[in-house]
């Protein structure tokens, strides 16, 4: 009899544990949690230019952010100064169309910039 008690008490103890609700974390929790700011396409293709060597090498890049994509098609080695900065040309893809440019990519602490103004061609 002594044993039937303990198993009801033992029973009822289990059944009070696995009935405890645990808080929910919800999206309003999780807003003061601050994002990263989204990438632009120059960081992106300042960063491709700076890890590439000099040349004529295609390099691709893309932008999940933007959803852009393109070819780093020429990294220029007159552009490689004391400074580290480097002339580059590239496409881009994006839903305004296709686009190439020129632009100079210049080492800024432990990444790259675009620096001045990049130019479309067409």
């Amino acid at each position: 009899m002594f044993s039937k008690h303990l198993i009801t008490a033992m029973s009822i103890a289990v059944l009070t544990a696995c009935s405890h609700a645990e808080p929910l974390e919800t999206p309003l929790a999780q807003a003061n949690i601050p994002a990263a700011p989204p990438l632009t396409d120059q960081a992106v293709i300042a960063d491709t230019v700076g890890r590439g060597e000099v040349g004529p090498t295609a390099l691709a890049w893309a932008n999940p952010s933007t959803g852009s994509v393109g070819v780093i098609e020429h990294i220029d080695a007159s552009q490689d100064k004391a400074d580290g900065c480097r002339g580059f040309t590239t496409s881009r893809q994006s839903l305004d169309g296709i686009t190439r440019f020129n632009g100079v990519a210049c080492p800024a602490g432990d990444s790259w910039k675009v620096g001045g103004d990049t130019k479309a061609i067409r």
